[in-house]
Protein backbone atom coordinates (compact mmCIF):
# COMPACT_ATOMS: atom_id res chain seq x y z
CA UNK A 1 0.00 0.00 0.00
CA UNK A 2 1.59 3.56 -0.82
CA UNK A 3 1.93 5.37 2.16
CA UNK A 4 0.16 9.33 2.20
CA UNK A 5 3.43 11.39 1.85
CA UNK A 6 4.67 8.91 -1.44
CA UNK A 7 1.01 9.98 -3.25
CA UNK A 8 2.00 13.58 -1.81
CA UNK A 9 5.38 12.99 -3.98
CA UNK A 10 3.59 12.04 -6.75
CA UNK A 11 2.10 15.43 -6.85
CA UNK A 12 5.33 17.39 -6.78
CA UNK A 13 6.41 17.56 -3.13
CA UNK A 14 9.95 16.14 -2.11
CA UNK A 15 9.49 13.97 0.96
CA UNK A 16 10.05 16.67 3.85
CA UNK A 17 7.29 18.88 2.22
CA UNK A 18 4.84 15.71 2.10
CA UNK A 19 5.76 15.55 5.90
CA UNK A 20 5.21 18.77 6.67
CA UNK A 21 1.91 19.39 4.77
CA UNK A 22 0.73 16.09 6.28
CA UNK A 23 1.14 17.32 9.70
CA UNK A 24 -0.72 20.84 8.68
CA UNK A 25 -3.21 18.88 6.83
CA UNK A 26 -3.93 16.67 10.29
CA UNK A 27 -3.07 19.37 13.03
CA UNK A 28 -5.16 22.51 12.99
CA UNK A 29 -2.83 25.44 13.76
CA UNK A 30 1.08 24.76 14.65
CA UNK A 31 4.10 26.57 15.20
CA UNK A 32 7.68 25.40 13.52
CA UNK A 33 8.73 23.58 16.46
CA UNK A 34 5.82 21.55 16.77
CA UNK A 35 5.45 21.20 12.76
CA UNK A 36 9.47 19.59 12.94
CA UNK A 37 8.24 17.49 15.83
CA UNK A 38 4.93 16.00 13.64
CA UNK A 39 6.49 15.62 10.62
CA UNK A 40 9.87 14.18 12.51
CA UNK A 41 12.06 16.02 10.34
CA UNK A 42 14.57 18.33 11.39
CA UNK A 43 14.07 21.84 12.85
CA UNK A 44 16.04 24.13 10.50
CA UNK A 45 14.72 22.27 7.20
CA UNK A 46 10.67 23.56 8.41
CA UNK A 47 11.35 26.58 8.53
CA UNK A 48 12.09 27.46 4.56
CA UNK A 49 8.88 24.61 3.82
CA UNK A 50 6.25 26.58 5.75
CA UNK A 51 7.89 29.80 4.25
CA UNK A 52 7.08 28.14 0.52
CA UNK A 53 4.06 26.58 1.91
CA UNK A 54 3.04 30.08 3.11
CA UNK A 55 4.18 31.92 -0.16
CA UNK A 56 2.06 29.65 -2.34
CA UNK A 57 -0.79 29.91 -0.62
CA UNK A 58 -1.30 26.29 0.85
CA UNK A 59 -1.18 27.56 4.76
CA UNK A 60 -1.70 31.05 6.71
CA UNK A 61 1.51 32.60 8.29
CA UNK A 62 -0.10 34.06 11.55
CA UNK A 63 1.79 36.56 13.89
CA UNK A 64 1.18 36.27 17.36
CA UNK A 65 2.96 38.00 20.28
CA UNK A 66 5.33 34.85 20.98
CA UNK A 67 6.05 33.13 18.02
CA UNK A 68 4.80 32.71 14.22
CA UNK A 69 2.06 29.91 13.85
CA UNK A 70 0.87 28.07 10.46
CA UNK A 71 -3.08 26.92 9.91
CA UNK A 72 -3.83 25.06 6.60
CA UNK A 73 -6.31 26.42 4.11
CA UNK A 74 -9.69 24.71 3.50
CA UNK A 75 -9.01 21.55 1.87
CA UNK A 76 -11.41 22.05 -0.83
CA UNK A 77 -9.65 25.07 -1.79
CA UNK A 78 -6.18 23.50 -1.38
CA UNK A 79 -7.43 20.62 -3.64
CA UNK A 80 -8.27 23.15 -6.52
CA UNK A 81 -5.42 25.34 -5.66
CA UNK A 82 -3.19 22.04 -6.30
CA UNK A 83 -4.85 21.20 -9.65
CA UNK A 84 -4.31 24.95 -11.31
CA UNK A 85 -0.90 24.68 -9.89
CA UNK A 86 -0.41 21.12 -11.94
CA UNK A 87 -2.18 22.56 -14.83
CA UNK A 88 -0.45 25.43 -14.92
CA UNK A 89 2.77 23.96 -14.76
CA UNK A 90 1.35 21.03 -17.29
CA UNK A 91 0.62 24.04 -19.78
CA UNK A 92 4.29 25.79 -19.08
CA UNK A 93 6.64 22.71 -19.71
CA UNK A 94 4.53 21.85 -22.80
CA UNK A 95 4.71 25.46 -24.39
CA UNK A 96 8.35 24.94 -23.35
CA UNK A 97 8.71 21.10 -25.43
CA UNK A 98 7.31 22.89 -28.66
CA UNK A 99 9.37 25.98 -28.49
CA UNK A 100 12.47 23.81 -27.87
CA UNK A 101 12.20 21.55 -30.41
CA UNK A 102 10.96 24.11 -32.52
CA UNK A 103 14.29 25.63 -32.31
CA UNK A 104 16.14 22.66 -32.34
CA UNK A 105 14.37 20.83 -34.95
CA UNK A 106 17.17 21.87 -37.47
CA UNK A 107 19.71 20.38 -35.61
CA UNK A 108 18.04 16.51 -36.53
CA UNK A 109 20.56 14.64 -38.00
CA UNK A 110 22.45 17.72 -38.92
CA UNK A 111 25.88 15.73 -38.21
CA UNK A 112 25.30 12.10 -39.63
CA UNK A 113 28.17 9.47 -38.97
CA UNK A 114 31.07 9.40 -41.57
CA UNK A 115 31.56 5.77 -40.89
CA UNK A 116 27.82 4.93 -41.67
CA UNK A 117 25.66 5.83 -44.04
CA UNK A 118 22.44 4.08 -45.12
CA UNK A 119 20.07 5.27 -47.77
CA UNK A 120 17.36 1.95 -45.92
CA UNK A 121 15.25 3.48 -43.05
CA UNK A 122 13.08 0.32 -41.16
CA UNK A 123 9.79 0.74 -39.17
CA UNK A 124 8.89 -1.93 -36.66
CA UNK A 125 6.27 -1.94 -33.93
CA UNK A 126 3.84 1.18 -33.11
CA UNK A 127 1.28 1.66 -35.95
CA UNK A 128 1.32 5.50 -35.38
CA UNK A 129 4.65 5.59 -36.60
CA UNK A 130 4.55 3.94 -39.81
CA UNK A 131 1.29 6.55 -40.58
CA UNK A 132 3.21 9.51 -39.49
CA UNK A 133 6.08 8.73 -41.71
CA UNK A 134 4.01 8.24 -44.39
CA UNK A 135 2.11 11.35 -44.20
CA UNK A 136 5.47 12.45 -43.61
CA UNK A 137 6.91 11.61 -47.33
CA UNK A 138 3.57 12.78 -49.17
CA UNK A 139 4.10 16.54 -47.35
CA UNK A 140 7.62 16.87 -48.56
CA UNK A 141 6.91 15.35 -52.19
CA UNK A 142 6.82 17.56 -55.10
CA UNK A 143 5.90 16.10 -57.96
CA UNK A 144 4.29 12.51 -58.56
CA UNK A 145 2.97 9.88 -56.16
CA UNK A 146 2.62 5.96 -57.28
CA UNK A 147 0.99 4.34 -54.41
CA UNK A 148 -0.33 0.22 -54.99
CA UNK A 149 -2.69 -0.19 -51.53
CA UNK A 150 -3.92 -4.10 -50.64
CA UNK A 151 -7.02 -4.78 -49.51
CA UNK A 152 -5.94 -4.39 -45.85
CA UNK A 153 -4.23 -0.94 -46.30
CA UNK A 154 -5.68 2.08 -44.38
CA UNK A 155 -6.95 4.76 -45.64
CA UNK A 156 -7.52 7.60 -42.89
CA UNK A 157 -8.50 10.84 -43.23
CA UNK A 158 -5.53 12.62 -42.14
CA UNK A 159 -3.72 10.86 -45.46
CA UNK A 160 -6.44 12.11 -46.96
CA UNK A 161 -6.59 15.34 -46.11
CA UNK A 162 -1.85 15.54 -47.59
CA UNK A 163 -3.18 13.92 -50.25
CA UNK A 164 -5.73 16.73 -51.24
CA UNK A 165 -3.10 19.39 -50.30
CA UNK A 166 -0.35 17.60 -52.38
CA UNK A 167 -2.79 18.17 -55.47
CA UNK A 168 -3.31 21.09 -54.98
CA UNK A 169 0.46 22.11 -55.12
CA UNK A 170 0.43 20.50 -58.48
CA UNK A 171 1.13 17.30 -58.03
CA UNK A 172 0.11 14.33 -59.62
CA UNK A 173 -0.95 10.52 -57.21
CA UNK A 174 -1.66 7.52 -59.42
CA UNK A 175 -3.12 4.93 -57.26
CA UNK A 176 -3.83 1.56 -56.96
CA UNK A 177 -6.38 -0.47 -54.86
CA UNK A 178 -6.77 -4.11 -53.95
CA UNK A 179 -10.97 -4.86 -53.78
CA UNK A 180 -11.19 -8.40 -53.11
CA UNK A 181 -12.06 -8.25 -49.15
CA UNK A 182 -12.17 -5.93 -46.36
CA UNK A 183 -10.76 -2.42 -46.87
CA UNK A 184 -10.18 0.11 -43.89
CA UNK A 185 -10.77 3.94 -43.88
CA UNK A 186 -10.73 5.93 -40.18
CA UNK A 187 -13.34 8.51 -39.74
CA UNK A 188 -13.17 9.92 -35.91
CA UNK A 189 -10.18 8.12 -35.49
CA UNK A 190 -11.83 4.75 -35.87
CA UNK A 191 -11.17 2.41 -38.22
CA UNK A 192 -13.95 0.66 -39.65
CA UNK A 193 -13.69 -1.93 -42.17
CA UNK A 194 -16.24 -0.56 -45.67
CA UNK A 195 -17.86 -2.73 -48.17
CA UNK A 196 -17.00 -2.81 -52.22
CA UNK A 197 -19.71 -0.30 -52.64
CA UNK A 198 -18.68 2.21 -50.10
CA UNK A 199 -15.06 1.63 -51.26
CA UNK A 200 -15.99 2.40 -55.38
CA UNK A 201 -17.86 5.42 -53.43
CA UNK A 202 -14.91 6.27 -52.07
CA UNK A 203 -12.60 5.68 -54.93
CA UNK A 204 -14.71 8.11 -57.05
CA UNK A 205 -14.60 10.96 -54.60
CA UNK A 206 -10.75 10.35 -54.26
CA UNK A 207 -10.90 10.51 -58.16
CA UNK A 208 -13.22 14.19 -58.32
CA UNK A 209 -10.30 15.26 -56.51
CA UNK A 210 -7.60 14.59 -58.94
CA UNK A 211 -6.09 11.46 -58.29
CA UNK A 212 -5.95 8.93 -60.94
CA UNK A 213 -7.40 5.55 -59.59
CA UNK A 214 -7.91 2.21 -61.00
CA UNK A 215 -8.68 -1.21 -59.00
CA UNK A 216 -7.18 -4.71 -58.84
CA UNK A 217 -7.92 -8.27 -57.21
CA UNK A 218 -4.70 -8.49 -56.15
CA UNK A 219 -2.22 -6.25 -55.05
CA UNK A 220 0.86 -8.32 -53.31
CA UNK A 221 2.58 -5.72 -51.16
CA UNK A 222 1.82 -2.12 -50.23
CA UNK A 223 3.82 0.11 -51.86
CA UNK A 224 4.66 4.05 -52.98
CA UNK A 225 7.14 5.23 -55.23
CA UNK A 226 7.99 9.55 -53.81
CA UNK A 227 9.20 11.77 -56.57
CA UNK A 228 10.87 9.10 -58.51
CA UNK A 229 13.32 8.51 -55.66
CA UNK A 230 11.82 7.32 -52.55
CA UNK A 231 9.84 3.94 -52.19
CA UNK A 232 7.90 2.69 -49.42
CA UNK A 233 7.38 -0.88 -48.98
CA UNK A 234 4.71 -2.39 -45.90
CA UNK A 235 6.11 -6.16 -45.96
CA UNK A 236 3.12 -8.39 -45.68
CA UNK A 237 2.69 -11.79 -44.78
CA UNK A 238 -0.42 -13.89 -43.64
CA UNK A 239 1.71 -15.74 -40.70
CA UNK A 240 3.02 -12.58 -39.42
CA UNK A 241 0.96 -9.85 -37.55
CA UNK A 242 1.25 -6.21 -38.10
CA UNK A 243 2.96 -5.31 -34.89
CA UNK A 244 5.99 -7.52 -35.91
CA UNK A 245 6.22 -7.11 -39.67
CA UNK A 246 8.59 -4.27 -41.01
CA UNK A 247 8.15 -0.98 -43.14
CA UNK A 248 10.97 -0.24 -45.13
CA UNK A 249 11.64 3.48 -47.11
CA UNK A 250 14.70 3.14 -48.88
CA UNK A 251 15.85 6.26 -50.64
CA UNK A 252 17.48 4.72 -54.02
CA UNK A 253 16.23 5.99 -57.70
CA UNK A 254 17.59 3.27 -59.88
CA UNK A 255 15.24 0.77 -57.70
CA UNK A 256 12.51 3.79 -57.59
CA UNK A 257 12.60 3.55 -61.25
CA UNK A 258 12.26 -0.24 -60.86
CA UNK A 259 9.69 -0.44 -58.28
CA UNK A 260 7.97 1.92 -61.04
CA UNK A 261 7.88 -0.33 -64.24
CA UNK A 262 6.29 -3.08 -61.71
CA UNK A 263 3.76 -0.64 -60.96
CA UNK A 264 3.36 0.34 -64.87
CA UNK A 265 2.76 -3.44 -64.96
CA UNK A 266 0.12 -3.72 -62.38
CA UNK A 267 -1.62 -0.52 -63.68
CA UNK A 268 -2.03 -1.72 -67.68
CA UNK A 269 -3.85 -4.61 -66.33
CA UNK A 270 -6.19 -3.11 -63.49
CA UNK A 271 -9.16 -1.75 -64.60
CA UNK A 272 -11.15 1.68 -63.75
CA UNK A 273 -13.37 2.69 -61.31
CA UNK A 274 -16.47 2.09 -63.22
CA UNK A 275 -15.31 -1.11 -64.98
CA UNK A 276 -14.47 -2.51 -61.57
CA UNK A 277 -18.05 -1.40 -60.37
CA UNK A 278 -19.50 -3.44 -63.22
CA UNK A 279 -17.34 -6.37 -63.31
CA UNK A 280 -18.35 -6.78 -59.35
CA UNK A 281 -22.44 -5.48 -58.86
CA UNK A 282 -24.81 -7.25 -60.94
CA UNK A 283 -28.06 -4.41 -60.17
CA UNK A 284 -26.49 -0.85 -61.47
CA UNK A 285 -28.44 0.14 -57.84
CA UNK A 286 -25.26 -1.25 -56.07
CA UNK A 287 -23.31 0.69 -58.23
Amino acid sequence: MIKDTEKLEQLGFTDYESKVFLALYKGSVMSAAEAAKEAKIPRPSVYEILKNFAKKGICNEIKTPSKLIYEIIDSSVLENKIENEIRKDYVLKLARLKATFKEIKPLFRSKPSKDFKSNVELIKGFNRSRETKFLELIKHSKNAILFMNRFEGNISDELDNESKSFLKRGGKIRSIYEAKGNFKIKIYNTWKVVSKAQLIKLCRKFEKQGEQIKLTDNVPQIIAVFDAKTVYISLFEEQISKSDSIDMIIHNKRFAAFVTEMFEIYWDKSHSIEKFARTIFKSNNLI
